[in-house]
């Protein structure tokens, strides 16, 4: 599956799928840690990646990279 920004971005994400044959959600650090490791060392993982689904020719869906949003208390 195609992943769009963020830290693995232009690369296609071998995820799992389930019973119903659909990918994950989101995908997270976690998961990106673990298929990637070191390569990660140097990149910004703050956020994860969401499932968009895609019209046309080709897959599917597509993983969209969507950055963590930090808000600060006044």
């Amino acid at each position: 599956m195609p992943a769009v920004g963020g830290p693995v971005d232009g690369r296609n994400l071998m995820v799992p799928l389930d019973d119903d044959g659909l990918p994950p959600e989101t995908i997270d650090q976690s998961w990106l840690w673990v298929e990637y490791g070191g390569e990660l060392l140097d990149a910004d993982v703050d956020g994860a990646y969401e499932l968009e689904p895609v019209a046309g020719a080709g897959p599917p869906w597509l993983y969209l990279w969507v950055p963590h949003r930090h808000t600060t208390s006044a």
